[in-house]
């Protein structure tokens, strides 16, 4: 569940202004997760055919995500650091800080946290410059705050990442809520609720995701929708209420789509896996194990794919670099090491000669 709300922080904030954009740019971010291929190829089309810059920014980040779509880890950096390119030439703060946003999303979902942090970090020092819209920077920061939370709540712990949260949240409710802002916010709102689970505090975590279920039910938010009841799942497993923590779960994967990753459906498994040991129903706890046991399989087999097309790009990245430096740096480093090595033999050459002082004046 929790890669689906990493994803949708950012792509909410690449939404706010569709209003202004072409059908074409419309339709194709439309086709993102349903038909990632299509959105591609219609991607490609707008690049080459609008002048519009807001319409190549919008396309080149359908591309990312609709390669994200695809578990395409390669092409999805690719296209995130090309439009990131693209914005620097244009000297576009906005969209450089969201573009940043972006890919510090797209490496944490990738498990690389030291990268994710890097360009999060980077984002968020541009949200908070002068050059950045005021009117937009809450919506932004909470951004950043809410995935640097869930960066923090996999990898170090709850108490770290509660804090993030409640500087995301502070950050949507400094302004007005538009519609955007106010899903983020329930987004948000469903992840404090699981720290607050792993907590064991049942009554705060069930205060957020009642707020959460508002905005979802006013804005027919079913993916979130989802996310929620699987929380909420939790919260009645722990009060020992297996049966009806049993129902919300059944209905979750009544409603997944086969498009889903089936990370959400092994996330839902494993609940229902544990509610059976509870229950001492051990056919049902054997049957959810098997088909833990099988989705496993398929993620490691997608997870380390996902690894090596990352590591891959990676390493592309750090050839360019290696080759800028050979022909532009690699000169002055040569130099910087010569002086270096002089400095040595000069340092090493005077303590022989202080040294021989010594003798010479011990010998007296």
């Amino acid at each position: 569940m929790n890669n689906i709300i990493l994803t949708l922080l950012f792509l909410f904030g690449t939404s706010f202004s569709f209003a202004q954009k072409s059908d074409s740019v419309r339709i194709a971010y439309d086709y993102v997760y349903f038909n990632p291929q299509k959105a591609i190829e219609m991607a490609n089309r707008i690049i080459k055919t609008s002048e519009n810059k807001d319409d190549q920014i919008t396309a080149r980040l359908i591309k990312t995500n609709a390669y994200s779509s695809l578990d395409d880890t390669y092409n999805a950096l690719k296209y995130a650091f090309e439009t990131y390119d693209y914005v620097k030439k244009e000297k576009d703060t906005f969209n450089e800080a969201r573009i940043l946003g972006r890919i510090g999303e797209l490496f944490q979902l990738y498990g690389f946290n030291t990268q994710s942090r890097y360009y999060l970090e980077k984002s968020e020092n541009l949200i908070l410059s002068k050059e950045f819209s005021e009117e937009k920077r809450p919506m932004y920061l909470g951004n950043i705050y809410g995935i640097k939370g869930n960066g923090y709540k996999d990898d170090l712990d709850c108490d770290f990442a509660l804090k993030y949260y409640d500087k995301s949240i502070k950050s949507y409710k400094s302004r007005e809520l538009n519609q955007s802002t106010l899903n983020n916010l329930a987004l948000v709102y469903i992840e404090k609720s699981n720290c607050l689970i792993d907590k064991s505090i049942l009554d705060s975590a069930t205060l957020y995701l009642d707020e959460a279920f508002f905005v979802i039910k006013k804005n027919n938010l079913k993916e979130y929708d989802q996310s929620a009841k699987t929380s909420l799942a939790r919260i009645y497993q722990a009060k020992k209420d297996y049966t009806y923590s049993n129902q919300l779960l059944k209905e979750v994967l009544k409603e997944i789509k086969a498009s889903e990753p089936i990370s959400v459906n092994l996330y839902v498994y494993r609940i229902l896996a544990q509610n059976a040991f509870y229950q001492q129903d051990y056919i049902a706890y054997k049957k959810y194990i098997d088909y833990i046991k099988k989705i496993n399989l398929q993620l490691e087999k997608s997870n380390q794919e996902a690894k090596e097309k990352s590591l891959n790009f990676l390493l592309y990245k750090d050839q360019g670099f290696w080759y800028n430096l050979s022909f532009f740096k690699l000169p002055l480093v040569l130099l910087l090491v010569i002086i270096f090595l002089l400095f040595l033999k000069n340092s090493r050459n005077q303590n022989f000669l202080n040294l021989k002082s010594i003798f010479r004046n011990n010998k007296g």
